[in-house]
Parts: structure tokens; sequence; C-alpha cells
């Protein structure tokens, strides 16, 4: 069992989580894909995270075959998790971090931060995405 901690403060920022391949999640589901009523479930369970391999979030650069789509290239290897295994969840005190439609989008960039005000994850809640913690690797670490 792994739990992650703030790299700055060591504050304990999770759940106690077991490593799941990232390539064997499934697609995640997002609100927008359901019909009215239905809860949409986050991309993983409790208790489990991933690491995604691909950039994820900020900046954002042109595609190299067509300069009309951007892609990301911010960080690589963010940590998936459940969103009810984040036990710290405080709002970036910049309001333009957590811009959505229904919920933080979370493509302006890490939205969470610690006690300490370390950026350490993103979260992903809005209607047109699955529902996710993304952790940064760059401000999170797990003790051994």
């Amino acid at each position: 069992m792994t739990v992650f901690v703030c790299l700055r403060c060591r504050e304990v920022l999770t759940e106690e989580l077991s490593e799941v391949p990232f390539q064997e999640l499934s697609e995640p589901t997002a609100p927008c894909d359901l019909e009215p009523g239905q809860t949409c479930p986050p991309w993983l369970a409790r208790g489990m995270f991933a690491v995604d391999p691909d950039p994820y979030g900020p900046p954002f650069v042109p595609h190299a075959t067509n300069d009309h789509w951007l892609i990301s290239a911010g960080p690589s290897c963010t940590v998936l998790i459940n969103p009810d295994d984040l036990l710290v969840r405080r709002a970036h005190p910049d309001v333009l971090r957590r811009v959505g439609c229904c919920g933080p989008s979370g493509i302006d960039g890490p939205n969470l931060v610690c006690g300490c005000g370390a950026e350490i994850a993103t979260e992903v809640a809005d209607c047109w995405t699955g529902q996710v913690i993304r952790l940064e690797p760059a401000a999170v670490m797990r003790p051994s």
C-alpha cells in the first residue's frame, strides 16, 4: 500500500492506495455521456492509483502535424486517484485555475493546494471530463 505526501511539508495527502497499471484502466466516463439523473463514476475505484505516462495540462503547444491543434506539454507521470481518496482538498487561490462549466475542467493547471501552499493536484470534474484527481509528480512523493 502507498500513500502520497506533499514534497514540501510532508503532509499526508491520500488514503492508502494500491497501484493499477494505467494501461488496464478503461476510458473515463464523463457526465455528458450519461442519461439525466445518472451518477458519474470516478475514473478509478477507491483505494487505487495509476500513473499516466502522457503529458497532462499546460503548457499547450501546437501539434507536430497540424498547427491548428494544441496538445499538452505539461508534466508526464501525473498520479491518478479517486477524488474520495484525497485527504487534503484546498482550492487554489487563483480562481482562474478553477474554471469549468459544471466543475473544474483541469485544463488551467493545478487547482488544489496543500496547507503549505504547494500546488499538489488538479481536480478534473467538469461535465465533459472524467472525474479524477491528478497529483502533480513534482509536488508529491511516496515516503519509503
